[in-house]
């Protein structure tokens, strides 16, 4: 089977959050109580909380959109599952959704803008733009694939020879996102892997309607 959690949480805003765990519990069969009931434990969300005191990033983990995760659920769609939440309930989230799917036979499909949240859990990554696919690789190549040079304003003209697919200025140094051959621009230059939110600025910064 599959499931998918969309990026808005639809809830009455009368409901309190007991409630909305008593109507999961009955549309949804598979619906883990317990389960549900140790992610609302670990934030500041009180069952007898109504929707309208809550704010959007605190509707996010209630039920119904977190709650129904279906445990044997081959394909999990979410979409900016994060949305409205602070850095340390992001980061328990997919602490959470790792834990609970991590298995080889399943698939997790996470769109998200707050790329840097995702970067060390991905083994496959994704660009796309106004419909169109504009990357797809494994992680691996992009690991291997890209680098990022940092330059000082001499070494600029030696870093351009290599033709980087984009180029920014900080400070009064220069980063160049080029392909692997970066990497030997020199060793004097700083080179790392680029962030994934280094390389969709690089690959999409300069497109049209941006």
């Amino acid at each position: 089977m599959s499931a998918f959690i969309a990026d808005v949480a639809v809830l009455p805003r009368w409901m309190r959050v007991s409630q909305a765990f008593d109507y999961v519990a009955g549309v949804h069969p598979r619906f883990d109580r317990v389960k549900a009931e140790g992610f609302l434990a670990k934030t500041d969300i009180r069952h007898a909380s109504k929707v309208r005191e809550l704010s959007k990033g605190m509707v996010n983990p209630t039920p119904p959109r977190s709650g129904p995760w279906p445990s044997d659920a081959k394909l999990l769609v979410l979409d900016e599952p994060t949305l409205g939440l602070d850095l340390l309930y992001r980061k328990q989230f997919y602490d959470s959704l790792l834990n609970d799917y991590y298995d080889r036979s399943r698939t997790i499909v996470v769109t998200t803008h707050q790329v840097e949240d995702v970067q060390n859990v991905l083994t496959d990554l994704m660009f796309i733009n106004r419909g169109r696919i504009v990357l797809d690789c494994s992680m691996e190549e992009f690991e291997s694939r890209y680098r990022e040079v940092n330059v000082r304003p001499e070494q600029l003209a030696a870093a351009r020879a290599f033709k980087p697919i984009h180029e920014r200025h900080v400070l009064a140094a220069a980063s160049c996102c080029s392909m692997r051959r970066a990497a030997q621009a020199g060793r004097a230059c700083a080179v790392r892997t680029p962030s994934i939110a280094d390389l969709f600025v690089a690959l999409l910064g300069n497109e049209p309607g941006r």
